[in-house]
């Protein structure tokens, strides 16, 4: 968003063409080479985030979103700003894995909806920061004569000073993801994460108290058996014992989580699967109105 105000000065920059309908011509590849190219890696990056985890990946689309910018801001000719823009969206394509991290953060469905409604208010908030933010740092020898002097690196790349706020900002958010973003993937959420744990260090030193987190095994449930056995022993003697009670030989007591798993395994898995009516109606109303 923040390339949109000054995309037509920095194609008449390269000095390619003076016909101001090239121009345009070639303003239009820029700004659609990093739509297609996201388009082209969105499945590849859901795939990956089931593999290695929903935080690499998105971690990894803002540094990647961070250096295509850096690259397109010292871009000296058309051919390394279409491949810095196409780098951006190669890199980027995790609007999905984003989406599928919120559903999986918000287990409640009562409170999904006020969730989802963050992702647009930040997104309409870029779309007003960006292009303002663009559109006042580019070309800043010109604009600010008494800030940037002339003959220096921001004179020979007018169109770096924008692109270099916008990559801090990434990596501030970049470093903000690694501390404090935790893993939402069910398998690999309880693994060790060593960027998180220096993350609540901090929050800890800065707050004085300490953290309080719950405790999951491996397979991700509770110690059901150190409450359990904590239960029993508030009982009244006679009720401990189990004589007498009822027992069905054939039935045996399954949890939740195991019943969840085992309705997941028999569920069919792949494209198919993905690509559901209600999936493809979606893309193509989204399509529309793009």
């Amino acid at each position: 968003m923040s390339i949109f105000p000054y995309t037509y000065y920095m194609i008449s920059s390269f000095k390619i063409t003076s016909n101001d309908d090239q121009i345009a011509v070639y303003a239009g590849l820029i700004t659609s080479a990093f739509a297609f190219a996201e388009f082209s890696t969105g499945v590849v990056w859901g795939k990956l985030s089931d593999r290695i985890g929903r935080k690499p990946v998105l971690i990894g689309g803002l540094a990647g979103t961070g250096l295509s910018m850096m690259i397109f801001g010292f871009a000296p000719s058309l051919p390394i700003a279409l491949l810095a823009r196409a780098l951006g969206g190669l890199l980027n394509g995790n609007i999905g894995v984003l989406q599928t991290t919120v559903a999986e953060m918000i287990t409640v469905k009562e409170h999904q909806p006020r969730a989802y409604t963050i992702m647009p208010f930040v997104w309409c908030l870029g779309s007003i920061l960006g292009p303002a933010l663009g559109g006042a740092l580019a070309q800043p020898c010109e604009n600010y004569p008494a800030l940037f002097a002339r003959d220096t690196l921001f004179d020979r790349h007018p169109f770096l000073l924008p692109n270099l706020v916008c990559a801090i900002i990434l990596a501030g958010g970049v470093l903000i993801g690694i501390l404090f973003l935790e893993e939402t993937h069910e398998e690999m959420k309880h693994n060790r994460d060593v960027g998180l744990e220096i993350g609540r260090w901090i929050l800890t030193r800065l707050g004085g108290s300490q953290i309080q987190q719950p405790v999951f095994d491996k397979a991700g449930d509770a110690n059901l058996d150190e409450s359990q056995s904590l239960l029993e022993d508030e009982l009244p003697p006679g009720y401990r014992t189990t004589d007498g009670s009822p027992r069905l030989p054939s039935s045996r007591a399954q949890s939740p989580e195991s019943k969840s798993n085992a309705a997941r395994e028999n569920k069919p898995r792949g494209m198919p699967r993905a690509f559901s009516k209600q999936v493809v109606l979606n893309i193509v109303g989204y399509g529309i109105l793009a």
